[in-house]
């Protein structure tokens, strides 16, 4: 069976050590189940929930739950932790320990060696990794975007900065000040720069006539000297500023190794309002897997 050529999934991969993909892995499974508690902590729904309803959520969590603790086992084996270590934090037996959890870290590492299959029609990728392993540049926005709004406000890395052997392409300060930018970045389609420049131009500027600014035709002949590898060479990407009340956005494009995709990367959006549209723009318009 003879996959397509490598995605730029796979060299986003490459930034990252198989330790920082487990604990991203695990990270994500974790917000999952921290969303799913906090369908909990409201009451205003109770009276719309059947008898029994919120013992089935909890019993949804407890399960959830159970899904974290095998990734940590994973990041925990990962990281160098021996059976032994493990079953004490368990409170069980090293043996018991590792016929439990074997299996989970032999499918994790298997997805290493065999990270796609096709599906029934032979043209569809099939990731064997968890989602934010297999793409790990989206699950750290999120997963910083998160954190930020939840968990710690002062850290926009709460979740990247911490990752072993990985250092943020646009900010080698683990913890960055508050009041300083920090980017957003993914790729979108490349049919959709225009309605996202025109629709964060509203964000940002609450002018509907801001766009009007924008010469079309000279972005796009800029896109196409672009090149997204070149990160560190302002010159390889076309940049576009809006100014608001709250500062200066500026949004950087380039082309990507992909015809049918642009990497956006969206600079001084401080507020967590913003960031989170900015994040949810960046989501709808984003490219589709290859």
């Amino acid at each position: 069976m003879t996959l397509p050529d490598p995605t730029p999934y796979d060299a986003d991969r490459a930034a990252f050590s198989r330790e920082a993909l487990a604990r991203l892995a695990l990270s994500s499974s974790a917000r999952g189940t921290a969303g799913g508690a906090m369908g909990l902590v409201a009451t205003r729904n109770d009276v719309d929930t059947g008898l029994g309803g919120r013992a089935g959520q909890a019993a949804g969590l407890v399960e959830a739950a159970r899904g974290v603790l095998s990734r940590a086992v994973v990041y925990e084996r990962e990281r160098g932790a021996t059976w032994e270590q493990i079953a004490h934090y368990l409170e069980i037996e090293p043996a018991e320990a590792e016929a439990r959890y074997e299996p989970a870290l032999a499918r994790w590492r298997e997805a290493f060696d065999v990270p796609y299959r096709l599906d029934a029609t032979g043209r569809k990728r099939v990731p064997q990794l968890p989602t934010a392993a297999y793409d790990p540049a989206y699950a750290v926005r999120q997963l910083d975007l998160w954190a930020y709004l939840y968990v710690v406000r002062g850290d926009r890395r709460a979740v990247s900065g911490g990752l072993p052997g990985y250092v943020p392409a646009d900010d080698e300060d683990t913890c960055p000040s508050p009041h300083g930018p920090d980017d957003l970045g993914g790729r979108v389609r490349a049919d959709s720069v225009r309605p996202l420049l025109e629709q964060l131009s509203h964000y940002v500027t609450r002018d509907p006539y801001a766009v009007e600014d924008i010469d079309w035709d000279a972005l796009t002949a800029a896109l196409a000297t672009t090149d997204d590898t070149n990160d560190r060479d302002p010159a390889a990407w076309a940049t576009h500023a809006f100014d608001g009340f709250l500062g200066t956005v500026r949004v950087r494009l380039a082309r990507s190794a992909r015809a049918d995709a642009v990497s956006a990367v969206v600079t001084g959006a401080d507020s967590a309002d913003l960031r989170l549209r900015v994040d949810t723009l960046l989501n709808v318009f984003a490219a589709p897997p290859a």
